[in-house]
């Protein structure tokens, strides 16, 4: 059951902030990447590659948790723990150029590899909190 972000969250991942996404390895072990975040209403999204583990660990376990401090206020901060309901690649090229414009204020990702087509992960949040 997913919940509506509220507002002060939806500004932190609206802003210039990284995420800490964390999942869970085959072994049960956490992993924690740090990640551009974006949102489409309450879905979070993160954009990635298959080959990145977090990728691969959410194919095996869709529980997740995010963390995100903002980077003007250390102090302000928010947590959320979600559940992946898709894995797309449905305009993921086109959400890393967004991606890119967001964080680099450049207008196309510079690292793309076209051997390695981009994915999005869509993450329901079930938890949310904030300070």
């Amino acid at each position: 059951m997913s919940l509506k972000l509220p507002e002060k969250i939806c500004k932190l991942i609206d802003d210039k902030n990284l995420a800490h996404f964390a999942t869970l390895k085959k072994d049960g072990s956490p992993h924690v990447a740090p990640v551009w975040i974006d949102r489409d209403g309450d879905i979070i999204l993160i954009n990635t590659v298959s080959s990145r583990l977090k990728y691969k660990n959410v194919q095996n376990d869709k529980r997740v948790s995010l963390s995100i401090t903002d980077y003007k206020d250390p102090f302000t901060w928010a947590s959320i723990i979600g559940e992946v309901i898709e894995l797309s690649n449905v305009d993921a090229e086109t959400h890393i150029d967004k991606m890119s414009q967001k964080y680099l204020g450049i207008p196309k990702f510079p690292r793309k590899n076209p051997t390695e087509p981009r994915k999005i992960i869509k993450i329901i949040p079930i938890i949310a909190k904030h300070s």
